[in-house]
């Protein structure tokens, strides 16, 4: 099938179908008080919070080769 043929057979049908739905009322689903909240204040970066410390440690990859082994056996056991 052509380029063109497909456009107006496929993609034009789908967009004019998409075109007579109903658009539902966005500024009901929003919350007054969301809206009248000020904007959070821009703080420089030494005051940012820091980062929380990684999970992972030195016995993370044997925990977690661990944990594949136990649950391969587990499907193999179901």
């Amino acid at each position: 099938m052509q380029p063109a043929r497909a456009f107006v057979f496929v993609v034009l049908p789908l967009s004019i179908l998409k075109a007579c739905g109903e658009m539902p009322d966005m500024a009901a689903t929003s919350d007054p008080a969301l809206e009248a909240a000020p904007y959070p204040d821009i703080l420089p970066q030494y005051a940012l919070p820091k980062a929380p410390k990684g999970r992972l440690t030195e016995n993370s990859e044997a925990e977690l080769d661990a944990r594949g082994a136990r649950l391969k056996n587990r499907a193999n056991n179901l």
